[in-house]
């Protein structure tokens, strides 16, 4: 019987009887039954702790602007499942996602899969179908043993290094970066894109035998330029600058990021040639959904994905640089094995008020203990928690000001409700 996408899903969510299984021999066994282990178009895969998603949608933009033809695989997703899987800038349909998970499943035989590696195998699949011209990879988790690593990367990407996962990745820096570098590959380039890396990233790519380019020592940039709206890359061995407009986005981070990701280009030119025109009109034209996303004016209402300590800090940073004229207020909630404390810390004298909704997942922290968390941490703001997300808007609805802010933040699931109640 033919199985709708959402039908597809739930299925698949009870296939396999853990929601993360780490390897790669499941996945490479249906891969080479269905003929994907040997891709025709460059592929670039992108790890890291924070970060990666708003590198990818740079690399789409640049590409797509250059006149190539991008396939696109994130996750998770924050309203639509066929928002992990994009070609040429569009989301797949229902029905071609349908078609590749037909195509998985008979290929499997008796081979239990994830939920996430169905995925990525279905992007594989589409994009060898279409003939994209450049692949895109999100790393869902670590490097070393997600799925995503089945395919040898052209050029891989590691964005920073933070302590996030503890349970599957290690409590520390030095084992976290092993499991990023595993995307490594012996004679294949590897930007590293972390201000002050891990000397773990180095040594693996010494022992892989990656060439490696380090943020500070192969490329730089410098937001110094007479003109504020212009800042400059440099390319530390060939000597080389790039005077670029500034990108269409927010954040300080957004700017190392695009040097990251001008690195990774930089390294294709001799297979995918991008002009600098191209890089500076696509930085200003990127669809990004969750990061730092202005969804409402008055009040504001902005959402954002941080979820672990850094990108919490990052986020602090931009509310810290650009202040609001009136109060700020923080609509949050996360999953009960992220840093509860390491989130909430770098707000604690930014926001006036905290509003606490329940999440609908197994993992989601109960509200009690966020609550608790706050008052231990001897937030001063006031604290309130919600029912669900639809009456803690209305609560903010009647009581907010045009010239308030509201934060959104600590969860995908936070992001992805916000959007839907919006």
């Amino acid at each position: 019987m033919a199985r709708t996408l959402t039908e597809w899903l739930q299925w698949q969510e009870t296939l396999h009887p853990l929601s993360i299984d780490l390897g790669l021999e499941r996945v490479r066994h249906v891969a080479s039954q269905l003929e994907l282990l040997a891709p025709s178009f460059p592929l670039i895969s992108v790890a890291g702790t924070n970060g990666k998603g708003s590198s990818v949608a740079m690399l789409q933009s640049i590409y797509q602007h250059a006149g190539y033809t991008t396939g696109v695989y994130t996750s998770p997703h924050l309203l639509r499942y066929n928002e992990r899987i994009v070609i040429d800038g569009e989301e797949v349909s229902d029905d071609a996602l349908c078609d590749a998970f037909e195509k998985i499943n008979l290929a499997r035989g008796a081979i239990s899969l994830s939920y996430f590696e169905f995925a990525t195998l279905a992007a594989m699949v589409l994009f060898f179908e279409t003939s994209v011209d450049v692949a895109l990879l999100e790393v869902g988790l670590g490097g070393r043993l997600d799925a995503v690593n089945l395919w040898d990367a052209d050029i891989a990407l590691i964005t920073t290094i933070a302590i996030d996962h503890e349970s599957w990745l290690g409590n520390n820096r030095n084992d976290i970066a092993v499991e990023k570098a595993g995307i490594m590959r012996a004679n294949h380039p590897v930007v590293c894109g972390d201000k002050q890396p891990p000397s773990t990233i180095a040594s693996e790519a010494k022992r892989k035998g990656a060439i490696l380019f380090q943020r500070g020592k192969a490329f730089s940039l410098s937001r110094k330029s007479i003109e504020k709206e212009h800042w400059q890359w440099f390319d530390l061995k060939h000597q080389t600058v790039l005077t670029l407009n500034n990108p269409a986005l927010r954040g300080d981070f957004q700017f190392d990021n695009a040097a990251n990701i001008i690195m990774v280009v930089q390294q294709l030119q001799p297979r995918l040639f991008v002009s600098t025109a191209s890089i500076n009109t696509a930085l200003q034209a990127i669809p990004l959904l969750g990061r730092l996303q202005r969804v409402a004016q008055c009040p504001e209402i902005l959402v954002d994905v941080a979820h672990n300590p850094h990108a919490a800090e990052q986020l602090a940073s931009y509310l810290k640089t650009h202040p609001s004229s009136a109060k700020t207020v923080a609509l949050f909630s996360l999953l009960e094995d992220k840093d509860l404390v390491g989130i909430i810390s770098p707000f604690e004298i930014l926001i006036d008020e905290w509003h606490i909704i329940p999440m609908d997942s197994k993992r989601a922290q109960c509200v009690d203990v966020i609550k608790l968390s706050l008052k231990q941490q001897q937030i001063k703001a006031p604290i309130q928690v919600h029912i669900d997300f639809k009456s803690a808007l209305q609560a903010l609805k009647n009581t907010l000001k045009c010239e308030d802010r509201v934060v959104a933040f600590g969860s995908f699931l936070v992001v992805s409700s916000i959007l839907e109640s919006l």
